[in-house]
């Protein structure tokens, strides 16, 4: 997995590139949870279009990401799910749970 940021507007990208699993999580985590802390990042975003696999330690990540974020009164999102991760999400039910959007060009 790879990660990168990005600014698009008001928002902070986080890019994921690979699967999300058990082995790396917590890279991911680290990297959000760091960006975070800096308390300068009002809307997060995690762009999700080049991950097709997430498990469970995934998804879990991008819970504790988003119950951090709104804590410190920032926004949180989730940008271009591929297929198989959107699946997951509603086999979850979190896909009510997670504020998608299917594009940058979606992004307010």
């Amino acid at each position: 997995m790879d990660i990168a940021f990005a600014d698009v507007g008001s928002h902070k990208v986080v890019r994921v590139m690979g699967d999300v699993d058990l082995y790396n999580v917590g890279d991911l985590k680290r990297a959000v949870f760091e960006l975070i802390d800096e308390g300068e990042v009002e809307s997060l975003i995690i762009d999700m279009a080049s991950v097709n696999y997430i498990d469970s330690s995934g998804v879990g990540a991008l819970v504790a990401a988003q119950k951090k974020m709104k804590t410190q009164g920032g926004k949180f999102g989730l940008l271009a799910l591929t297929e198989d991760v959107l699946n997951i999400l509603k086999l979850a039910t979190l896909d009510q749970f997670f504020k998608i959007y299917e594009s940058e060009a979606a992004l307010p």
